[in-house]
């Protein structure tokens, strides 16, 4: 405060006092001299006064209607901290318990002025002040870095669960890749002796069409085989990794092509079909054929897991995205700088999936369904099918509440 006169508010309505008060506020604080300002009464001027204004403040303790007291109060009331000392004719305990509670600073007896006294006072209250002041920065700046660590701890743990999706992204990949190289050798050395049997039962059904109990055994014969083929066409298609025809496409007509083959017959099992399409321009690079084939798997697995009648939301919407681990168009896990994704969902309101046979979902001939409803490979290939998309295949489920599975393609405009 060396350099910079302090700005003292002064309310004292006796005005030899306040002449007192005056002279020795000036001689005590030296140079450069305080500012004073003096009002000898308080309830016209209270509205004129904002405390933000000054570095200290002396008030008298009787102003008449309101007290030096009443005045401390007021602007504690608004916040101001300003060091305040009351000034009283003579000592009272009682009125000075009551101004410190109201938040006085200091409390001094008029007979006992001095300039020692007072400016002693001053500088103190000053000292205390101004470590107030710093203490105070202190804490803001404290709990300013508390908020930007929690913050960052926040956007952390939000990284690690990004980290962590990716991490499960490519492990699956990787398992998907690997059997896909297997499958790919195993079904050729599976379809020859597959096609030999086939020949055979088809001649034993020609020769001994006349013998029904045979016949019967024959039809089982090539009921299995065809089963058996099916499985493996499905694996190979799953294996072929060049066969996909990559174009421009309006993602929510090829969705609407596909449910036009399934709406009538979901209808009959009583389920409502709800669209809740937020775009219906979404333009992304597709295999039509692979896109439908994923379209497909996923409406037969809502109608199947809301089969007693129930309803399947689906919706299409166009996302931000950050920067993350995605699979390319080729399959591999890559880092892709994706600004924009389409998003379709698919929640059934059916029974839900066990959380221990969710994590098994993606898994080759793991399946829920009965043996003749379906071969545990819908999921698989679909996973794939994204994949190779450049996007990524989500299921999430709760049981007695239903399933959703989410997909998320780059946007193309």
């Amino acid at each position: 405060m060396a350099n910079k006169p302090l700005n003292i508010l002064l309310i004292e309505d006796d005005e030899d006092d306040a002449f007192y008060i005056k002279d020795i506020l000036k001689e005590g604080l030296g140079s450069p001299p305080p500012y004073i300002e003096h009002f000898f009464s308080i309830e016209k001027n209270l509205k004129q006064i904002n405390p933000f204004d000054y570095d200290l403040a002396l008030f008298d303790y009787r102003l008449g209607k309101t007290n030096g007291i009443e005045l401390v109060r007021n602007f504690r009331h608004q916040n101001c901290n300003i060091p305040i000392i009351l000034l009283t004719g003579q000592g009272d305990q009682e009125v000075a318990i009551e101004a410190m509670k109201a938040g006085t600073t200091d409390y001094l007896t008029k007979e006992k002025l001095s300039i020692e006294s007072v400016t002693k006072s001053i500088h103190y209250l000053l000292r205390l002040h101004k470590e107030a002041e710093l203490r105070k920065q202190a804490e803001e700046k404290l709990k300013k870095s508390n908020t930007q660590f929690a913050k960052a701890y926040e956007e952390l743990q939000t990284s690690i669960g990004k980290l962590e999706t990716a991490q499960k992204q490519i492990i699956t990949s990787e398992k998907l890749a690997g059997i896909g190289r297997l499958v790919a050798g195993v079904c050729h050395e599976i379809l020859n002796p597959l096609n030999i049997i086939s020949g055979h039962t088809q001649s034993l059904l020609m020769e001994r069409k006349t013998d029904g109990p045979l016949t019967s055994d024959l039809n089982s014969v090539m009921e299995e085989i065809s089963r058996i083929t099916k499985i493996i066409t499905g694996l190979l298609k799953f294996s072929r990794k060049g066969n996909m025809e990559f174009k421009k496409a309006n993602i929510v007509k090829e969705l609407e092509s596909v449910l036009i083959l399934v709406e009538k017959d979901m209808r009959l099992e009583r389920i409502e079909i709800i669209r809740d399409f937020e775009s219906t321009s979404a333009m992304v690079m597709i295999d039509t054929d692979g896109i439908r084939q994923v379209f497909l798997n996923l409406l037969n697995n809502a109608k199947h897991a809301i089969s007693t009648g129930g309803t399947l939301t689906i919706s299409t919407q166009i996302n931000n995205s950050d920067s993350k681990l995605q699979p390319g168009p080729t399959g591999k896990i890559t880092s892709r700088k994706v600004k924009k994704t389409v998003q379709i969902k698919f929640f059934d309101t059916g029974p839900g999936i066990k959380k221990d046979d969710l994590e098994k979902f993606f898994e080759p001939f793991f399946t829920t369904k009965p043996e003749e409803k379906g071969t545990g490979l819908g999921l698989f290939i679909s996973y794939s099918i994204i994949e190779r998309h450049g996007g990524v295949l989500e299921i999430d489920s709760k049981v007695d509440v239903g399933t959703t599975v989410t997909i998320n393609l780059p946007f193309q405009g």
